[in-house]
C-alpha cells in the first residue's frame, strides 16, 4: 500500500447501497467514500458483489430488466457534485465517458489497433482527424503500448497479446477523459511478468484518475491499494487504509 500524506479530497460517496436482481439481493446496505487520485480496492470471495458494486458506479446494472437499486450515488464530475442515482438514461453515455470501465476480460471492437481508438472518439466525441490522431498516439503511450503498435495500427486488434488486448481496452477508455476508472479484476487472465506491468500502469494512471478495482489477489491489493473494501455476501465486512 502507498503511505498515506494527509487527508483526502472526497470526490464520491455512495450511501445505504443495496442492489437486487429479482428475488435476489446482491448489495445490502453499502457505503463508502471515494478519494480523488487513490486506488480503492474491491476485495473478498467470488460472487460477493464486488463487481455489482462497482458496476453501479456508472449504471452500468441499468442494463439487465431484473435489477433494482436503492441508495445514493454521487460523484465529482467536472467540478460539480452529481447525484448519479437521479440522472436519465439520455445523461447515462455522458456519465460512463467521464466513469469509464475496463472490464476483466478485453472488450475490443471489430477492427483494427486504431479502430478501437478513433471509433469511440468519432462517435462519444465527434473527434476526428489529426486532433484524434493525437489523442489516440497520447492514449497509447498512456498506457505503454505506443512503441509496441506504432508500426502496425492497421492490424486487427486481436492479433495482440492478452496484455495488449487489456491496455488497448485501458487506452480507449483513457482516451474519452474520464476522472474515475472502474477496473473489474484487470490482470486475472494475464501471466505474472505481463500482471506486473499492468500493476505499475494502475500505479502511475492513480496520480491522474480516481481508481476503484475489484482484485482477487492478497499481494495485488497490499501492492496497489491505498484503501481496501472486504466483500462477503453482499456487505462491507471490513475495510481498511
Amino acid at each position: 500500500m502507498r503511505p498515506l500524506q494527509h487527508a483526502h479530497r472526497v470526490t464520491g460517496k455512495i450511501a445505504n447501497l443495496t442492489i437486487t436482481f429479482g428475488s435476489q439481493t446482491v448489495i445490502s446496505d453499502v457505503s463508502m467514500n471515494l478519494y480523488k487520485n487513490r486506488v480503492h480496492v474491491l476485495t473478498g470471495p467470488s460472487g460477493s458483489g464486488k463487481t455489482t458494486f462497482l458496476r453501479a458506479i456508472n449504471r452500468l446494472n441499468d442494463c439487465f430488466a431484473d435489477c433494482y437499486t436503492q441508495g445514493k450515488i454521487e460523484l465529482t464530475i467536472d467540478g460539480n457534485l452529481e447525484a448519479v442515482h437521479t440522472l436519465k438514461s439520455q445523461q447515462l453515455p455522458t456519465l460512463r465517458q467521464k466513469v469509464g470501465m475496463v472490464f476483466q476480460h478485453p472488450q475490443l471492437l471489430p477492427g483494427t489497433i486504431a479502430d478501437n481508438i478513433l471509433l469511440p472518439l468519432k462517435v462519444v466525441s465527434g473527434m476526428t482527424g489529426k486532433v484524434a490522431q493525437n489523442k489516440l498516439s497520447t492514449a497509447l503511450s498512456q498506457t505503454t503500448l505506443w512503441d509496441e503498435v506504432k508500426d502496425r495500427l492497421d492490424k486487427p486488434a486481436q492479433s495482440l497479446s492478452g496484455g495488449q488486448q487489456q491496455r488497448l481496452c485501458l487506452a480507449r477508455t483513457l482516451a474519452l477523459e474520464p476522472e474515475i476508472l472502474l477496473l473489474d479484476e484487470p490482470t486475472a487472465s494475464l501471466d505474472p511478468k505481463t500482471t506486473e506491468q499492468i500493476e505499475s500502469l494502475i500505479s502511475e494512471l492513480a496520480q491522474h484518475y480516481t481508481i476503484v478495482m475489484v482484485s482477487h489477489s492478497a499481494q495485488q491489493t497490499q501492492k496497489l491499494a491505498d484503501y481496501i473494501y472486504y466483500f462477503e455476501q453482499g456487505r462491507v465486512v471490513n475495510n481498511s487504509l
